[in-house]
């Protein structure tokens, strides 16, 4: 699926994209991300190199309720936001400081009937392990707006794409991360995250408060 220098690569991670069942995406250490049709596999149908890409590409993750809407992150440290209809270049970008490992999108972002027109919601905001400089929590406000049949360069475009908190106790590369959701009555999160070398696990507030 990925070479580079005559030989095969790594493919780090791949995903299937919400909204259209035969379209698989990967991501791999030669700096690509392709996007496959899985009835023709002999080539990919799209792929964006090392002229978006300056690093391997190491986390895709589609949206679980806005079809063909997806992030992707690289080793160069960025996390962007992609519409697979449209892949001439990202819908937003944001770096993170180090390079992108995991990508875990909100919870509320589960339930379509909470996402669709809630202009003060959670359906842009994602928890990101950003290895040697920890945890993100990263919000592009645009996409409370979205709707599954918009296609518009103008979505977001880097200034929509921000960082609300970090999490920087790790000492060493954070690799995972993920919400703790506990939902209704009062919809109270955490998030948790984990690092490697140093085998540590942190519950911690994802919304900054001491």
């Amino acid at each position: 699926a990925h070479s580079m220098f005559g030989c095969p690569s790594e493919v780090w991670t791949c995903s299937f994209v919400r909204g259209d069942d035969n379209v698989v995406m990967s991501g791999a250490d030669d700096c690509s991300l392709k996007i496959w049709d899985v009835r023709n596999t002999q080539r990919p149908s799209h792929k964006v190199g090392d002229s978006e890409f300056e690093a391997g590409v190491t986390a895709i993750s589609s949206h679980p309720s806005l079809d063909h809407i997806f992030a992707v992150g690289s080793y160069d440290e960025y996390a962007r936001i992609y519409d697979h209809r449209k892949m001439s270049k990202p819908l937003s970008k944001v770096n993170v400081g180090g390079g992108v490992w995991r990508i875990k999108w909100h919870p509320t972002c589960w339930d379509s009937s909470v996402v669709a027109g809630t202009v003060n919601g959670d359906a842009g905001k994602l928890l990101v392990a950003a290895m040697h400089a920890g945890c993100r929590v990263v919000n592009i406000p645009q996409l409370n707006e979205y709707r599954n049949e918009d296609v518009d360069d103008g979505l977001c475009g880097d200034a929509g794409i921000e960082i609300l908190n970090e999490f920087t106790a790790h000492q060493s590369m954070a690799y995972g991360a993920d919400w703790v959701w506990f939902g209704s009555p009062d919809k109270s999160e955490a998030a948790g995250s984990c690092s490697f070398y140093d085998r540590h696990a942190f519950l911690w507030d994802p919304n900054g408060h001491r």
